[in-house]
């Protein structure tokens, strides 16, 4: 019986560090949505959307050449990269971005614009509202946020 309880003890102890790691990103991902929805009334709504994409886009343009490319896409945070670095996750969260980056690249030109940047990030976000009980269009809550494919590849990736 005691070394039942050891072993049980064990395997508790190593799941804390995901489950601490998965904490860590869902509380990042509430303070994401949080600079999302401006006015704090716990919607996003496409204004609020679309100044976001046009602010965390000139972040990742460094060069203000109108164009994101791969390695500016895989550069930028999110606000995850600690997290991930320290759950020994970064080669999988990286593997994640890179994913959306060529899933959100239609035409393969190896680059993103604002357009198409914008275009996969509110393809994401339609998609979630789609998988909603009551999709509201141009507004959506944080549930929906979380269920938008690239948050569920990034949230995948940490796991």
């Amino acid at each position: 019986m005691l070394k039942l309880r050891a072993a049980a003890l064990m395997l508790l102890c190593l799941a804390v560090p995901d489950a601490r790691a998965q904490s860590d990103a869902e509380h990042t991902l509430d303070a994401v949505f949080h600079l999302f929805d401006e006015d704090n009334d716990g919607v996003i709504t496409d204004a609020e959307a679309n100044r976001y994409i046009d602010k965390t886009f000139k972040e990742m343009d460094g060069n203000g050449d109108g164009k994101i490319t791969a390695a500016d896409f895989r550069n930028f945070s999110f606000g995850l990269a600690d997290v991930a670095a320290a759950e020994g996750k970064s080669d999988s969260y990286e593997k994640a971005k890179d994913a959306i980056f060529k899933r959100w690249d239609k035409r393969g030109a190896g680059a993103l614009t604002l357009d198409d940047y914008r275009a996969g990030v509110l393809a994401d976000a339609a998609a979630a509202q789609r998988g909603g009980a009551r999709p509201q269009q141009g507004r959506f809550d944080i549930r929906t946020f979380k269920r938008a494919p690239f948050i569920k590849e990034i949230m995948k990736s940490l796991r």
